[in-house]
């Protein structure tokens, strides 16, 4: 069949590397999406370390609690 000569002959090859071309592609495909699912399940609980949520902190009372003076005496 190297050289087929009918033209369903042609179809039939053409049908058939379609066919294996999208066996191959359907194999790459479900690979990638068991890498993705991993990836998705590592992400999905990220570490906040002892921050939970809601609004952030009211950096105008942590200065006023422990200020630092930062002032430089100019001679």
């Amino acid at each position: 069949m190297a050289n087929p000569r009918k033209f369903s002959e042609k179809i039939a090859l053409q049908q058939q590397k379609q066919a294996e071309e999208t066996a191959a592609f359907e194999a790459i495909l479900r690979e990638v999406n068991a890498s993705t699912k991993q990836m998705q399940v590592h992400l999905a609980q990220p570490n906040l370390g002892t921050y939970r949520g809601g609004s952030l902190p009211n950096v105008n009372q942590m200065i006023g609690s422990n200020s630092i003076d930062l002032q430089v005496n100019i001679l």
